[in-house]
């Protein structure tokens, strides 16, 4: 076999990929924008917090309150860790059932409850901060929001019925 035979394939192969993920985002359509709609995700919460004209000092409190969480969270992340890793070993073992999966969740059980509690108290604290203005304005751009959900939602299983 020639030299270059392999080399040329590796590089046959490389271009492919590289083509096909330059294709992939102009396919998306020219309404689709990833990085906006990733950004958006990355910020959570804050996404709605920036909409409500925060004075500086509500600001500040803010920042404080989602640190602690952060902070608080941070301790749960070992137990989260070794649940994930306890699922996978189970999930690749001969010896898997159902109820064994069931075991395993219950056990981390608390884990899972001390994390959404953690992140109810920092919502409730972030709340109590807001101006009764600034709670009906948010309260209105979640509702946009869950509308505009629920028609992307629509749009989507329409466009399954139609393929199928």
């Amino acid at each position: 076999m020639n030299t270059l035979a392999k080399p040329l394939a590796y590089l046959s192969m490389v271009a492919l990929f590289a083509g096909a993920f330059a294709v992939a985002p102009a396919q998306a359509g020219p309404n689709h924008d990833s990085h906006k709609h990733a950004k958006k995700h990355d910020r959570g919460g804050m996404y709605i917090l920036k909409k409500l004209d925060l004075s500086d000092e509500q600001k500040a409190e803010v920042k404080s309150i989602m640190k602690n969480a952060k902070e608080q969270k941070k301790g749960l992340h070992e137990s989260l860790k070794a649940y994930k890793q306890a699922l996978r070993d189970l999930v690749n073992s001969p010896d898997y059932s159902e109820q064994a999966v069931r075991s395993l969740h219950a056990q981390y059980q608390s884990v899972f409850a001390d994390k959404v509690v953690i992140k109810a108290n920092a919502s409730h604290q972030i709340n109590a901060l807001l101006t009764p203005e600034q709670q009906a304005k948010k309260a209105e751009i979640k509702a946009k929001m869950k509308a505009r959900w629920a028609e992307k939602k629509k749009r989507m299983k329409e466009r399954k019925a139609d393929q199928s």
